[in-house]
């Protein structure tokens, strides 16, 4: 079985791991479940809720099923109506998040408004990214907050939202999204990542989300010479990661790594693997190698057969910890969408 083969059979547990974490009283999902006590813990956490909605939509599609459908739905209908209008943009109520409004919010709803079955809610979609346009500050940065707090979480938050405005690009051609896009990564890469702004245990989600934002930035700016500042960007971030021996600790400790990081490391670095597989033939090899290292873990800490009914097909929080949470697992189903998709096949340990 190669690689490709057996990612689509794991895909299918996940996406029956998913079913089993939707709530039966309200139809939408949980955030977190303790396999040991066979039960959820309820938790709020607006952001994440959404976000697997998104993942949800992109896992449907890959596999071509709809049973989750109607959850998509309920959860759409549900957060559309924390939709407030702001003047001429859009965001998601405070009141009703029971936190701050902020980019991360109006970024992954785009992201689950764009991949949601038509027809598009375009109104909604083009008044939200306006309302990340309105956070945009001359350097090219982003305030987080859409209230006067100060910035926490840029280092998600901020790719998060390049890449919610240049889907939207995509969807609805205006070039006021691709434009702030190009003035936040050169901010992003410039003032912020070479400046040593970022901090070691934050470099894997931070190159992350900024890998993720410039794959799409990198296919539609018309400028060359963004182009080749992308894909430079992208290259350190994740050449910095893998010199700092990440992927050998995984491979010498692996009980020492936490599950997110492992799988927000390979979501990025397959983006990265895409940049450089066409022209640099000797980092994409190294990139692969890594790859295929961070997916050894990841295959070992899915549930396959033992565990709970609902625990399979999901990913504990460390070799030792069972306990699973939904936004962790759509890093994992993500990761391994982006290895299929760039056709990479490993030499895996025998299960």
């Amino acid at each position: 079985m190669n690689t490709a083969e057996l990612l689509t059979q794991r895909l299918e547990l996940v996406y029956r791991w998913y079913e089993g974490m939707v709530n039966p009283d309200t139809g939408m999902f949980e955030y977190l479940y303790l396999p040991q006590a066979d039960d959820f813990v309820r938790e709020r956490s607006p952001i994440r809720d959404i976000a697997s909605v998104w993942d949800v939509e992109m896992l449907s599609g890959v596999l071509n099923r709809g049973e989750l459908q109607p959850l998509v739905e309920k959860s759409l209908r549900h957060y559309e109506d924390y939709l407030v209008e702001r003047g001429d943009f859009m965001i998601l109520d405070p009141s009703r998040l029971e936190e701050p409004s902020s980019i991360a919010h109006s970024a992954f709803m785009i992201l689950a408004l764009l991949h949601a079955p038509p027809p598009r809610r375009k109104r909604q979609i083009a008044a939200l990214a306006d309302g990340i346009l309105r956070q945009q500050r001359p350097n090219g940065s982003y305030r987080v907050y859409f209230h006067d707090l100060p910035d926490h979480g840029e280092e998600l938050y901020a790719g998060e939202a390049l890449l919610a405005l240049l889907e939207t690009y995509r969807e609805l051609q205006d070039a006021r999204y691709l434009q702030s896009a190009e003035r936040g990564f050169s901010y992003y890469d410039t003032q912020y990542f070479r400046r040593g702004r970022v901090a070691e245990d934050m470099l894997v989600f931070f190159a992350n989300w900024q890998s993720q934002a410039c794959r799409p930035l990198f296919e539609c700016t018309q400028n060359d010479g963004i182009k080749q500042d992308v894909a430079d960007y992208v290259c350190r971030m994740h050449d910095q990661i893998i010199k700092r021996g990440f992927y050998e600790n995984i491979e010498r400790q692996p009980a020492e790594h936490v599950s997110v990081e492992v799988a927000c490391a390979l979501e990025g670095l397959n983006d990265a693997y895409a940049f450089t597989h066409a022209w640099d033939d000797k980092r994409a090899e190294r990139y692969q190698q890594c790859i295929c290292t961070g997916l050894a873990y990841l295959l070992r800490l899915q549930c396959t057969y033992d565990g709970t009914e609902r625990e399979r097909g999901g990913f504990g929080l460390t070799l030792e910890n069972r306990t699973q949470r939904i936004d962790i697992t759509g890093h994992a189903a993500n990761a391994f969408m982006k290895i299929v998709e760039n056709g990479i096949d490993c030499t895996l340990p025998a299960p």
